[in-house]
């Protein structure tokens, strides 16, 4: 088993070296650049971490300790990066109070995720309920975002071969894993046997995202006359309600 571990732990690694010298080679990091940094982020965490760990493992331990705020920074920047290459190329003819909407939907996560981590319970481990508390606020926005893309995909114009969707989809699926074997893990006594399993959803997160960002992408369609009247409906629709509230 440790050898198998090991094996999937060194894949991780190259798949990262992989994904990062294809995000800069093909510019894409113009596209994402904070899914660009979070990535070279990792792989520096991954071997200067792995380097510690091996030779000081009280170092390296306050080493991810010290580095915790900006791994969850960068993870949220992410998600918001996301939200923005989805939203920006139709924000204009978004109905008034869709960003609003999609505000409350993200504060709704945010609760569900807290809410979920304290019914969890204490494990006596400050660090660990802390970090499982935030991997569990990030996960449910990583899925969040990924239902709401993937639901109103063909509204935003987006196919299934746009990499917005493709890095939505890989990321929601690397947090339902994390998602689930974080909670069998608490409801088992805090047990890690199960941490080869989300390695394994790490590595093919990263071999999916190789996959997309080196395949052709096909651009956002335009709107149809059908989503441009829908559209229009709809604002018109919210702008009457609000009048009849105002009154």
């Amino acid at each position: 088993m440790q050898a198998l571990v090991a094996i999937v732990s060194l894949l991780g690694v190259l798949a990262e070296i992989g994904l990062f010298v294809v995000l800069v080679t093909r510019r894409q990091w113009k596209t994402f650049p904070v899914f660009t940094l979070y990535i070279a982020f990792n792989l520096l965490y991954d071997i200067g971490l792995g380097a510690f760990m091996g030779y000081q493992p009280h170092m390296g331990l306050s080493i991810a300790l010290g580095l915790l705020p900006l791994q969850y920074l960068l993870e949220l920047g992410v998600l918001l990066e996301i939200a923005w290459n989805v939203l920006r190329p139709v924000h204009v003819s978004l109905p008034s109070g869709s960003l609003r909407v999609f505000s409350g939907l993200v504060v709704f996560a945010l609760l569900s995720g807290a809410l979920l981590a304290w019914h969890l319970g204490n494990t006596g481990n400050k660090l660990k309920d802390f970090k499982a508390a935030l991997d569990l606020v990030v996960g449910l926005l990583r899925m969040l975002i990924f239902v709401a893309t993937a639901a109103f995909a063909q509204l935003l114009g987006i196919g299934w071969r746009n990499r917005v969707l493709q890095l939505a989809t890989a990321l929601s699926f690397y947090s339902a894993v994390d998602l689930v074997v974080s909670l069998v893990e608490r409801y088992s006594g805090g047990s890690d046997n199960l941490e080869h399993i989300r390695a394994l959803a790490y590595v093919l997160e990263l071999g999916f995202l190789l996959w997309a960002f080196t395949t052709k992408e096909v651009r956002r369609r335009e709107f149809s006359p059908q989503m441009e009247q829908f559209l229009v409906t709809l604002a018109g629709r919210a702008k009457l309600a609000r009048r009849h509230l105002s009154g």
